[in-house]
């Protein structure tokens, strides 16, 4: 089967730990015959830096980039405005912000910290105690995709990463994750990106740090929708090996991947907004 070509998960330049500019992405994606790519750099804080993200004086240069595109190759593919950005909950008004009077298309969650018992953020790549720290994230993860800001959840079962054996509370979590995304409706992510990490020597075996099975097993008997996001960080990453293992991994599993992370006609509107430096 011939794959429709399309990406979600799109990163450039300004976050510091990618490569290729807007354009240099969007003639390559048009050159592998895709049919639409969306735009999901890591979006900054409007009042602190957490690092691995586009400063904030660079998301309006970002948007007007992106607006810019969109009109000038709009015969030759379709284009979406995104970020991926963390579920905090003292950030609703600016998730709001972003889709509203910023008019991005679509928020992917990429919750690479969340909220801890205490209150303060914990950081998914650890060190993380036990795996009781995974219903933390999970739960965090299911109330960003109750607030409604994100189309689509970015690697949800990314705590995989950490070296703890599959037991009850990765079950939990995983349930958890994926009850909510099927109440909601949020699209869950299978990150073509984990097969382009390293293999390890983990707890049960050597593999690499996600996607991982049990999470996609569990998925695969609920009624969520699923779509397999690049990750790329560098423009021959945006369709490789990896994104062609990715969809084979999910048919194995009984998953018939989505293609479109967004329905509708594509509106041309720029923004009027202006922040910057």
């Amino acid at each position: 089967m011939k794959d429709i070509k399309t990406n979600f998960h799109t990163h450039v330049q300004r976050c510091r730990h990618a490569g290729g500019t807007e354009e240099e992405y969007v003639q390559a994606a048009i050159s592998l015959g895709f049919t639409q790519l969306g735009f999901s750099d890591h979006a900054p804080f409007p009042d602190k830096d957490f690092g691995m993200r586009m400063p904030f004086c660079e998301l309006q240069e970002y948007l007007d980039t992106l607006n810019a595109l969109t009109v000038k190759y709009q015969t030759d593919i379709i284009l979406w405005k995104g970020l991926e950005i963390e579920y905090l909950p003292e950030y609703q008004n600016y998730y709001e912000e972003l889709l509203t009077t910023w008019k991005f298309d679509y928020l992917l969650m990429g919750e690479h910290f969340y909220k801890d018992a205490q209150g303060a953020n914990a950081n998914i790549y650890g060190p993380l105690s036990s795996t009781e720290q995974f219903l933390l994230y999970a739960h965090s993860v299911a109330e960003g995709m109750k607030s409604g800001f994100f189309k689509a959840v970015a690697h949800p079962d990314i705590y995989m990463l950490n070296h703890f054996a599959w037991d009850k509370n990765c079950e939990k979590a995983a349930d958890i994750i994926i009850d909510t995304a099927a109440a909601t409706g949020t699209v869950l992510e299978y990150n073509a990106n984990g097969f382009r990490r390293k293999l390890e020597n983990f707890p049960g075996g050597i593999r690499h740090p996600y996607p991982y099975d049990a999470f996609w097993q569990t998925a695969a008997q609920a009624p969520v929708r699923v779509i397999v996001g690049s990750d790329c960080h560098n423009i021959p990453s945006l369709w490789d090996d990896s994104v062609e293992q990715s969809y084979g991994h999910l048919r194995e599993l009984g998953i018939e991947p989505i293609t479109e992370l967004i329905q509708g006609v594509k509106q041309y509107e720029h923004t009027r907004y202006r922040k910057t430096c």
